[in-house]
């Protein structure tokens, strides 16, 4: 049993990191930057709210979730190209209960989610209006950002699928024999037979729509007949 686990997050190690929304390290400071926003907002709110000696349940347990996931996104974007094996086991961990985190539409609903919490835990309270406005505009640029990337995404994928349907191949026809799935190069020799078009899709996009296909947070580089169909 042991060897299964060991073999488990050795066969994870690599996989997530180098794939989907934490690939490229422009999007691990993007995010980051954010997880720290909510981090540091939750702090300093919640020393607010108990300095005061005040009865407001309400208002501590949203300081409450701001912390606890103030500190788990930052887990999970901690910008480091090459984390140590725990932090990957965590991170794991998380992506298997909170699998929109790996989608670019999962986190830009997430983020605008979180804004208005900040701007709650600032403004309301009069904590700092300033900040209230800058790290809400922040967290909201940021998941208006991540919400069109998964859009544009999603659009060149269903004109992908469309073209498959009208030649009238399933996805058995695609993956050779003995395969379990099509690897990244053959998705993008797939795309570009069906379409017509070179480069629909930059390497970067090939990764993150491997990565959102895929039945399971664990990223292993390629596209099942099942997740195909």
């Amino acid at each position: 049993e042991s060897g299964d686990l060991s073999g488990g997050l050795l066969g994870r190690i690599g996989g997530q990191h180098l794939a989907g929304i934490e690939k490229t390290m422009k999007w691990k400071w993007l995010f980051f930057a954010g997880a720290v926003i909510v981090f540091v907002t939750s702090i300093c709110s919640f020393i607010f709210v108990v300095t005061r000696f005040t009865w407001a349940p309400a208002t501590f347990t949203t300081q409450i979730f701001l912390l606890i996931f103030g500190c788990l996104m930052m887990v999970l974007d901690f910008p480091i190209p090459h984390p140590d094996k725990k932090l990957v086991q965590i991170r794991d961990y998380a992506y298997k209960f909170l699998l929109f985190m790996t989608r670019f539409m999962g986190r830009g609903m997430w983020y605008l989610f979180l804004g208005t919490m900040v701007f709650q835990a600032l403004w309301d309270s009069g904590l700092n209006w300033f900040f209230a406005v800058v790290f809400t505009l922040y967290l909201v640029c940021l998941g208006v950002g991540a919400l069109v990337k998964g859009w544009q995404l999603s659009q060149k994928l269903e004109s992908v699928r469309e073209a498959i349907v009208s030649a009238g191949q399933g996805a058995e026809h695609y993956i050779g024999r003995g395969q379990s799935g099509l690897s990244k190069e053959q998705f993008r020799v797939l795309v570009e037979q069906v379409t017509n078009v070179q480069d629909l899709f930059s390497s970067d996009d090939l990764d993150y729509i491997i990565n959102a296909l895929s039945f399971t947070p664990y990223n292993d580089g390629q596209v099942s007949m099942e997740e195909c169909e």
